[in-house]
């Protein structure tokens, strides 16, 4: 364990975007609070009862944090495509394999960093930048914040709700981020091509060839389909109207998502063992090779 978590550390010192990208994006966010022009106003023509209250409350957190996560999503995508390649092209690689680390040890850290510790260090951040940007805006407009007045069981909810999706979400795209380790330690040049062609040529060639497309909605599914299996969707569709617009009722997540979809679905359990296979194949490629 001390050696996993002296890798991890490893692995956050050489890839500083990892903890100073969402550093940024919390600092920004919390600016615009503390020094931006916006105005506060009360629709005078629009009266909400204590339920609508909470849904805008609750759309506002979930309009905060989702940028962070958007901004995360984005890190650990090139992460993953760099992280292997970078130590073949400065051939850092021949002083690790000097050290008694393995090749497995290596990749599996990499691999927890992406899924498991910025995930719930972006989670800590975003909830710590949640409490200061509400306190400033509170405090900034005064009476007018009450129109969306905070309530500390709706945003105990959604972060709840954000840490759950964060977890059957680490399991469910295991298969993304071990192809995007498999493409850093394989390919020699052009990774962000080796990782997106393979995919869009097989979507292209089956429509084509057979005029189906059938891989695009396997690959549509495997990217987009657990909000789906959760209830995500349905549980947007009882929406909140105020002055004409249909807002997402946010706060109605928590009650209406069921894990039990996701759990059940032999896609996420065939996904983790595909993961797996390509962590092995990208484990003997990272013993085999030290070139660029």
């Amino acid at each position: 364990m001390n050696l996993m978590v002296t890798l991890i550390r490893r692995e956050l010192w050489e890839h500083r975007v990892l903890w100073i990208a969402p550093l940024v994006a919390a600092a920004l966010l919390i600016a615009v609070a503390l020094g931006g022009h916006a105005q506060v106003e009360v629709p005078r023509d629009v009266a909400l009862d204590d339920r609508g209250r909470l849904a805008l409350f609750a759309l506002m957190q979930w309009a905060f944090v989702l940028p962070q996560y958007l901004l995360m999503l984005i890190v650990l995508f090139f992460y993953l495509l760099d992280c292997l390649y970078a130590e073949r092209r400065d051939r850092s690689i021949l002083f690790w394999k000097s050290m008694p680390v393995s090749d497995g040890q290596t990749v599996a850290s990499k691999l927890l960093t992406a899924l498991l510790v910025v995930p719930l260090g972006v989670f800590v951040l975003a909830l710590l930048a949640d409490l200061v940007f509400a306190a400033i805006i509170g405090l900034r407009f005064g009476d007018a914040s009450a129109f969306v007045a905070w309530d500390t069981r709706t945003w105990l909810k959604l972060q709840a709700l954000m840490l759950f999706g964060l977890m059957i979400a680490m399991l469910w795209y295991a298969p993304v981020a071990a192809w995007l380790l498999l493409i850093s330690a394989w390919a020699r040049r052009n990774l962000f091509l080796w990782a997106v062609l393979p995919p869009v040529f097989a979507v292209m060639l089956e429509r084509i060839a057979l005029g189906t497309d059938r891989i695009g909605d396997f690959l549509r599914y495997r990217l987009f389909g657990i909000w789906r299996e959760l209830g995500v969707r349905e549980g947007l569709g009882d929406a909140l109207r105020i002055g004409g617009e249909r807002l997402p009722r946010v706060d109605r997540l928590f009650d209406v998502i069921d894990a039990s979809p996701v759990l059940g679905d032999p896609h996420l359990w065939l996904g983790l063992l595909f993961a797996a296979a390509l962590v092995r194949v990208t484990i003997r490629i990272r013993r085999r090779r030290d070139d660029r």
